[in-house]
């Protein structure tokens, strides 16, 4: 009795796993979703000088992921249909329309970009704030120098003055 119920549990739990099925367009909608890139994208752009080195690692991470999946989007690689109701059947390979490719290709390219440019502008301001940081630390660096020499004067030019204040005594 209890191994009948054990396959039945097995198999109703088995079916309802594969009940979901994966696709290639499924998980461009949730994991590389275009909204989500460009979101991305801009928010490098925005991105602070002080959190440039913890953040941006991530962010390249995630827009290099998506890039090679739309490039094997476009070079026709999935055959996954997505009807309307958003269930996905496979189905033979279908290729890309020449035109398709390019339309598909020209997205891929304007979403590098755009990647590029920002992630310039995001460098750019690290890069700055970076400058600003190391003039800083140059300036204090300097008076601190400054100080130690006027400090060490001071002392040999005082004991050359106490020196010069005594009477000496000279042995005849």
């Amino acid at each position: 009795m209890a191994k009948t119920i054990l396959a039945f549990y097995l198999l109703g739990y088995s079916l309802c796993s594969w009940a979901i099925p994966e696709s290639p367009t499924g998980i461009e909608n949730k994991e590389f979703g275009f909204d989500k890139v460009k979101n991305n994208i801009t928010k490098i752009k925005t991105l602070k000088p002080e959190n440039y080195l913890s953040s941006i690692d991530s962010f390249r991470k995630s827009i290099d992921r998506f890039i090679r999946y739309k490039r094997r989007v476009c070079n026709g690689e999935f055959s996954s249909l997505v009807l309307e109701n958003g269930e996905t059947v496979k189905g033979e390979k279908e290729r890309l329309t020449e035109e398709e490719k390019v339309i598909c290709f020209r997205e891929l390219k304007s979403i590098q970009e755009e990647f590029i440019k920002n992630m310039f502008e995001a460098r750019v301001k690290f890069l700055d704030h970076l400058h600003e940081k190391q003039i800083l630390d140059l300036k204090k660096a300097k008076e601190e120098l400054l100080k130690s020499l006027d400090k060490t004067f001071r002392r040999v030019l005082f004991k050359a003055k106490r020196r010069g204040k005594r009477k000496r005594v000279t042995p005849l």
